[in-house]
């Protein structure tokens, strides 16, 4: 199937983010984001210059743009923090954006490739990583759990509009 790699997400990538997450496949996940590039551009300008404690990135395999992943510390973000109740941690959110990757199995490889190519490096410091689906997208879960991931405290983050669960691994399972 190919590499599967990672470059920092910049202006002209947002076209294809606000597609993406706009996507039949992807908008109950991502109902509360941007419709237009305007407001991609308004809504992420912290992140896209640098001053924002969350990271994005954009998923490429074999070369092709097929989504996107963010990262933060679960420290940068109070309410999340409390919720979580692992400040150590690294928190990151992901997107197979690309129709045609769904439920091939491209999601795992990506988790544990972003896991241990990002985050291990980036956050040498970080003792565990955590994602936190909604707790209706089982398809994310499953792709967690299928990489050492575990199931823990159901959240309900400020701004979210259904629970999350808060999935968890050691760094370990990635170095």
């Amino acid at each position: 199937m190919g590499a599967i790699t990672f470059r920092r997400l910049v202006e002209d990538d947002l076209p294809q983010l606000v597609t993406w997450m706009a996507a039949q496949h992807a908008r109950p996940w991502f109902d509360e984001e941007p419709r237009s590039v305007e407001a991609a551009r308004r809504t992420y300008a912290a992140e896209l210059d640098g001053t924002s404690a969350t990271r994005m990135w954009i998923v490429q395999l074999a070369g092709l743009d097929i989504g996107y992943v963010q990262d933060y510390p679960v420290s940068a973000y109070d309410d999340y923090a409390v919720r979580v109740k692992d400040p150590e941690a690294v928190a990151f959110d992901y997107l197979i954006g690309d129709p045609m990757f769904v439920g091939k199995g491209v999601g795992p490889r990506m988790i544990r490739a972003f896991c241990s190519d990002v985050l291990c490096r980036d956050h040498p410091e970080a003792p565990r990583f955590v994602a936190s689906p909604d707790v209706r997208n089982t398809r994310s879960i499953r792709a967690l759990e299928k990489c050492g991931f575990l199931q823990g405290l159901w959240i309900q983050p400020e701004s979210v509009s259904h629970p999350e669960v808060v999935c968890t691994a050691r760094r370990g399972l990635f170095e």
